[in-house]
């Protein structure tokens, strides 16, 4: 047999229509197996759906809620993507309602298959910065409360501090996808990020590196989440930010990057 050759769909039946606008199908296909044995085979044929981590002040926006299937889950805001809408755009809108954040940018950190035998769906992943508060718009029936957590609570690797936090503080498999493919992007950038327990002067350190030294080829929005992770709980580092995010790009990106690692730098020497 050639595993190279995949299904074919002789034929196909919806057994059910509903959810939002009528766009969740339960189908089942005459499915042609690589073998050329004909199977029925179920799944749902569901909308695409997105997931935003949005870093803001150091921290990572989180929204817990009760879901009819699985109980109480604390994840990353998102929601489905509505009919011809692009993923981005509803990035953007499902952040803003659940959280009431305006993202100044998205950074795509690709898509994931949710349950690869059983739906169609995909879920588009996105990293959200320079993000501004807002009032919430949920949809009827919604219940969302937003949290805030570190990085370090989310990272996988840090051990320590999942366990300070046990039970996982993400219960969303498209949300630890997220999690785990923004701190691949953020090692590339800048390395490890501070410890856990590091002070301002410490984490300056760290940060003016990051900014002095920032890979050329990489996108320099990486570059300022892991500043903002680094620096932006306290508030001098919020300042350096906040002026740094105004003018990372453009005829005057390389003074805004020298001006911020300058003043990075002065933090560092405070000790």
């Amino acid at each position: 047999m050639n595993s190279d050759v995949g299904w074919h769909k002789r034929d196909s039946q919806v057994l059910f229509t509903g959810g939002p606008d009528d766009r969740i199908h339960l189908t089942v296909d005459q499915a042609v197996r690589p073998d050329g044995v004909t199977v029925a085979y179920p799944h749902v044929a569901a909308p695409d759906s997105v997931r935003v981590l949005a870093v803001r002040h150091g921290q990572v926006a989180m929204v817990a809620q009760h879901h009819y299937l699985h109980g109480s889950i604390t994840d990353l805001p998102g929601g489905l993507v509505d009919q011809d809408e692009e993923p981005a755009d509803a990035a953007r809108r499902e952040l803003a309602e659940e959280t009431g954040l305006q993202a100044a940018w998205l950074y795509s950190l690709g898509a994931v298959i949710t349950a690869r035998a059983t739906s169609t769906e995909k879920a588009h992943l996105y990293l959200a910065h320079g993000c501004t508060p807002g009032p919430t718009s949920q949809d009827a029936g919604e219940s969302v409360q937003l949290q805030w957590r570190s990085w370090h609570e989310l990272n996988e690797p840090d051990v320590t501090a999942l366990q300070a936090v046990m039970p996982f503080p993400l219960g969303d498999a498209a949300s630890l996808a997220a999690v785990q493919r923004n701190g691949m992007a953020l090692r590339a950038v800048g390395g490890l990020l501070p410890a856990r327990g590091d002070d301002l002067v410490a984490a300056a350190w760290a940060a003016y590196t990051v900014a002095a030294l920032r890979d050329p080829i990489a996108d320099d929005r990486l570059s300022l989440v892991w500043l903002d992770l680094a620096v932006g709980r306290f508030a001098e580092g919020t300042a350096v930010l906040a002026e740094l995010e105004s003018g990372y790009e453009g005829p005057d990106a390389e003074a805004s990057w020298a001006l911020a690692a300058q003043r990075l730098w002065l933090i560092a020497q405070q000790r």
